[in-house]
């Protein structure tokens, strides 16, 4: 399977306790000032929707029976939010909401003046960007904190996730019926709900926050059931609302899925030399079966426990490749595995970007995991404890703590008062051998306007290493963020202690107080116009940081003036400015770099985004520190031939040369080709090839998938790993054996949902 390593990268700072206190009291105060503020209430411009009630359940075939669907409500699609605003919408939809007992009911018809220019794939789960869409949103709290996001192209394919202004959470996956097709008039749209899959609260006087969309990829457009006023920085805040919620299932759910891992991995390793063995250098064998049982309880509509031994833990997706050569800063790679994205995003900050408190790719190999989830009238709530086996094994078999157990427990507690504000707290504590580290946290986001709100985020972290030393520091985070139709408007300040550790959790770098603005007005061409025709927005804007080191000496800072333009048909253009300063290895660098991007989403079978830097850059090498002559390119195209295949291409490439000599100092480049063949919306088939010129390092894998629905998977693959002429294991070039093989491995996954 493919695994990628965590990286920490921190520079190591001493920090003056003085300048440390007076920043904890600075973003203190702003707290308590900004928990004073009062948030702005919701605005609404339709009559709730009541829902229907059928003589039977519809047949979810993407075949509308007006018979099956006469006791629905109905509504219309009526406004353009995107790129008009709150116009008459292009294109006619109209949407039928219903429920019995057990099930939430939903059928879109979008009529299209141009039903060829549809652009639909059959696709897996949740890999439906690209296409015409539509969508259903429901906040099951009507607290407008978050919602449920259900989404479907015109084949029925299902994308859901927890929507929140600040992110969207793909990887929560639920249980329910969908089922699309293409129609003379446009395409319609099927699906059943089960109230099992969500958690909410209901009753006879209880409401739903609802947004019901629509997305038309080749116009870029977006239409909506609820106008959407761009003054208004929330999503949410602008929801309508859904009632007739009082006899709808309010039971217990279990879910069991039991998992079976098998896998025969082939590797080279280090030997001692021997007359029997000169290279030292054998391949070893390893046959591994891992059976594994989750269980996933409801204890309530608004609660739910999940235990699991022996968990499935395994990564069936690539990482996405990054520029990994001269990066002064740690590279951050995203969780991917199941268990860890259940009900992930109760743990996550509160407001958008604020310290990574938790990143569960730092429990590498745990053999049993317990978390708890949900929500208590206006408190979220999550705890979660597992057992990492990882540490143990990678200390020296004479160390005391070889084949011991690292016990990490995370519990995570938010409220939400007001429209869109919260204050929440954070606990996290990792416990391995006679070491500890132990996190607290607290922070709030408030709304001060319409447009506007602000966050904050106080840390204190505590470490105890094996040999009882211990070590504690604070980081701060204070944020602004105004985006309304016109000038948009975020500022940021920013502290971390030399000291300041969360191992649970994941940050660039530590020892360091860094102010940030991003400061903008946007110009939109006028709706009707000859203009408005090819161009939608210019934005033209200026982002500055500046960070110090704890001697008051810059560590990082630039002022940066740049615009962007976007046109009609999703293309966009961006251009920016850099003026940069850094304080690396006590020493004071300046440089100058310019940057391009370009992305399109105008044709159907071909979309691209492609980025060039070019200018000046540092070579981050303490002996041979230096400013070179840079230039970075980013090129990711997708072609989609038919509505089946998907071939995507990557090309990464960064140089830096000495401007006086010419001589290279460094030079990486990736190629990545993925190509899927999706036979049925569950059956596909995938290819991945790569190569690094850096690492000389070339990798292939074959993956055959069978997702009927989630947490009911079979998956059989092949991963190869491969050294151009380079033996890792020696660490020197090997001209003369060409392809050198360091692993592979055959390996197959299997687990089965049942629902009681």
């Amino acid at each position: 399977m493919v695994e990628a390593q965590l990286k920490d990268q921190t520079v190591s700072l001493k920090i003056h306790r003085q300048s440390s206190m007076q920043s904890v009291l600075f973003h203190s105060l702003i707290i308590m000032l900004g928990c004073a503020a009062v948030g702005v209430s919701q605005t609404t411009h339709h009559a709730p929707i009541t829902l229907g009630k059928l003589t039977a359940p519809p047949k979810i075939d993407g075949v509308m029976n007006e018979s099956e669907w006469s006791g629905a409500s109905k509504a219309e699609l009526n406004f353009q939010i995107e790129p008009g605003e709150n116009i008459t919408a292009s294109e006619k939809t109209e949407v039928w909401l219903a429920a019995d007992h057990a099930t939430l009911y939903i059928a879109f018809h979008a009529y299209d003046s141009d039903p060829s220019a549809i652009r639909a794939r059959v696709s897996k789960r949740d890999d439906i960007n690209d296409d015409d869409l539509v969508v259903l949103l429901i906040d099951t709290f009507n607290d407008r904190q978050r919602a449920y996001r259900f989404t479907f192209n015109p084949f029925g394919i299902q994308q859901d996730g927890v929507f929140t202004e600040q992110t969207v959470d793909e990887s929560w996956d639920a249980q329910y019926e969908s089922k699309g097709q293409l129609a003379k008039d446009g395409f319609i749209v099927e699906a059943a709900i089960p109230f099992q899959s969500i958690r909410f609260r209901a009753g006879k006087d209880a409401k739903w926050g609802l947004h019901l969309r629509r997305v038309i990829a080749r116009k870029a457009e977006r239409t909506s059931w609820q106008p959407v006023r761009r003054e208004v920085n929330s999503l949410l805040l602008q929801m309508g609302e859904l009632s007739g919620l009082a006899d709808v299932y309010t039971g217990r759910t279990l879910d069991i899925i039991p998992t079976l891992i098998g896998s025969v991995t082939s590797e080279r390793e280090a030997i001692p030399i021997t007359p029997q063995r000169p290279e030292g250098v054998r391949n070893n064998t390893v046959n591994k079966l891992d059976p594994g049982l989750t269980a996933i309880y409801s204890m309530t509509p608004t609660l739910t426990l999940a235990a699991t031994i022996n968990p499935d833990f395994s990564q069936v997706e690539a990482d996405v490749p990054q520029i990994n050569t001269n990066q002064r800063f740690a590279l951050f790679y995203p969780e991917r595995r199941p268990f860890f994205l259940e009900g992930i995003d109760v743990f996550e900050p509160t407001f958008t970007k604020g310290f990574k408190l938790l990143n569960t790719r730092t429990i590498v190999d745990p053999d049993w995991g317990l978390k708890l989830t949900g929500k208590l009238e206006r408190n979220a709530i999550g705890v979660l404890i597992a057992s990492d086996r990882a540490p143990g094994l990678q200390v020296p078999a004479n160390d005391p703590n070889f084949g011991q157990n690292a016990l990490v427990t995370v519990a995570r507690w938010q409220r939400s008062f007001g429209q869109d504000s919260a204050v929440g707290g954070f606990f996290s504590d990792r416990r391995f051998g006679n070491a500890s580290n132990t996190v607290l946290a607290g922070e709030t986001r408030v709304r001060v306007s319409k447009a506007a709100n602000v966050g904050f985020q106080l840390v204190r972290t505590r470490t105890t290493d094996q040999h009882s030393n211990t070590q504690s520091d604070w980081a701060a985070n204070t944020r602004f963020t105004n985006y309304g139709r016109h000038w948009r408007i975020f500022l940021n300040d920013e502290y971390v202690g030399a000291n300041y550790a969360a191992q649970a959790g994941f940050i660039q770098r530590r020892g360091y107080h860094q102010q940030y603005a991003d400061i903008g007005r946007v110009f939109w061409a006028k709706e009707g116009t000859k203009l408005n025709k090819w161009l939608v927005n210019v934005w033209p804007y200026v982002f500055m940081q500046r960070s110090k080191q704890p001697d008051g000496s810059p560590e990082v800072e630039y002022v940066n003036p740049a615009v962007d333009v976007q046109f009609q048909r999703n293309i966009a253009l961006t251009f920016y400015h850099s003026r940069d300063r850094e304080g690396f290895a006590g020493k004071q660098l300046s440089y100058r770099f310019n940057k391009i991007s370009l992305s399109s989403y105008a044709l159907k079978k071909l979309s691209f985004t492609t980025k060039f830097v070019f200018g000046e850059g540092i070579f981050y090498d303490f002996v041979k520190l230096q400013v070179g002559r840079k230039n970075d390119m980013e090129i990711d195209l997708t072609y989609r031939p038919n509505n089946k295949i998907n071939v995507g291409l990557l090309y990464l490439k960064s140089t830096l040369n000495n401007p006086r000599t010419g001589h290279r100092l460094f030079n990486q480049e990736i190629l990545r080709n993925g190509t899927t063949y999706q036979f049925t919306p569950y059956h596909s088939v995938r290819s991945i090839f790569d190569y690094d010129t850096s690492l000389r390092q070339f990798g292939a894998s074959l993956l055959y998938a069978y997702v009927p629905r989630p947490n009911t998977t079979f998956y059989l693959g092949y991963n190869d790993l491969l050294f151009n002429s380079y033996d890792p294991i020696a660490q020197r070039r090997v001209t003369d054996e060409g392809l050198i093989r360091q692993r592979r491995a055959l390996f197959f996954k299997l687990s089965y949902n049942f629902r009681f």
